[in-house]
């Protein structure tokens, strides 16, 4: 049971074990003073007296010494017992632990639907810009990060976020956030070791996990490889290759950031997708697919090809393994998907959850 509840718990079920034994002592001390009274009515007499109601007198403590001796007790331990029961509430109600447990209730249930999702440890600085981008080409994830702060700060840019806090690098803390169920893993942690570890605890748990890796030091770099990570960034390297971008490019530049960040095209990106077997759209050309789904194809690739086709025929026949890159919003990047990966396909839960919702 979570320790937050098993601190307000406690309080109420000791009230409830001292309203038991009340009721027990003020009916033996009845029976002591030859006034023999139900339980039923003790229970009612504790029940009144802790309340602090003031009904009449149901058992005639008058002319007993014992009785009133008993009664005055019960009333002085039930002020306590309420008080501090009263205050352990209060104090969890003030600090917000109550509706933290709820939230991570609904958290529970979010990741449980989970499937095929993206799994993001650390969200201290990169992983926050990885979880923009799976939030706004609408990918299922889950956050993981082992500082509250870091989290409620993220949720304030999206409110309803899956979120985990926690050491990422807990095999306990994989499995609750769907190791097994996900379909890739982002190693965003500030420590090359640790990145290094959660890796390897991550293919220990999934083998078939995807992982991708962030790294400092390029000395790490071939560790991180042969500890299972199948793609690896190095922050610095693409800083330096942005900064060169500016000034050998800066229209391309300008061109990807405005597709970043333009509010009327949101989770408009460059995608890609394989043709599956099974597809609909298998021998067909590219001309179909963009009759189908609206997008046209910037570049291909051949299974077991090493380079793409920039600017393909539009009459280039789709085959089984084939990867066409194109430039969709979410939607039809879904459409896409969709159409190459074979009508019994199935649409990761978190997706289908969230359309059902917007709809």
């Amino acid at each position: 049971m979570d320790y937050d509840i098993k601190k307000i718990l406690r309080p109420v079920l000791f009230l409830a074990l001292l309203m038991a034994a009340s009721t027990f002592i003020l009916y033996a001390a009845c029976l002591w003073e030859g006034r023999p009274a139900g339980l039923l009515r003790c229970l009612y007499m504790v029940t009144i007296t802790m309340s602090t109601i003031g009904y009449e007198d149901m058992i005639g403590t008058q002319g007993s010494p014992l009785l009133t001796a008993v009664n005055i007790g019960l009333i002085v331990v039930y002020m306590l017992a309420v008080a501090y029961a009263v205050s352990n509430f209060t104090a969890y109600l003030i600090e917000g632990r109550l509706s933290n447990y709820f939230q991570r209730n609904k958290n529970r249930k979010r990741i449980g639907a989970m499937d095929q999702h993206y799994i993001i440890c650390g969200v201290k600085d990169i992983g926050v810009y990885v979880a923009r981008e799976l939030f706004e080409t609408r990918r299922p994830f889950v956050a993981v990060d082992d500082s509250r702060q870091a989290i409620d700060e993220l949720r304030k840019e999206i409110p309803k976020l899956a979120a985990l806090e926690g050491d990422p690098t807990s095999d306990d803390m994989l499995h609750q956030a769907g190791i097994s169920r996900a379909r890739a893993l982002i190693a965003a942690l500030e420590n090359d070791k640790e990145n290094l570890y959660l890796v390897m605890a991550a293919k220990d748990l999934n083998p078939k996990i995807k992982i991708a890796a962030r790294y400092n030091n390029p000395a790490t770099r071939h560790k991180l490889v042969n500890a299972g990570a199948s793609a690896l960034v190095s922050p610095n390297m693409i800083g330096g290759m942005r900064i060169a971008s500016e000034l050998v490019r800066p229209q391309t530049v300008s061109f990807l950031d405005t597709m970043l960040r333009n509010k009327q095209e949101t989770g408009t990106r460059v995608e890609e997708a394989a043709v599956a077997a099974g597809s609909p759209m298998s021998g067909k050309t590219l001309l179909d697919l963009h009759r189908e789904t609206g997008v046209t194809a910037i570049a291909c690739r051949q299974p077991g090809g090493e380079e793409f086709r920039y600017n393909p025929d539009p009459h280039t026949r789709l085959a089984l393994g084939m990867t066409v890159i194109f430039i969709a919003n979410p939607e039809r990047r879904m459409a896409v998907e969709r159409r190459l990966a074979g009508a019994c396909a199935a649409e990761p839960e978190g997706l289908r959850a969230g359309r059902k919702k917007r709809g």
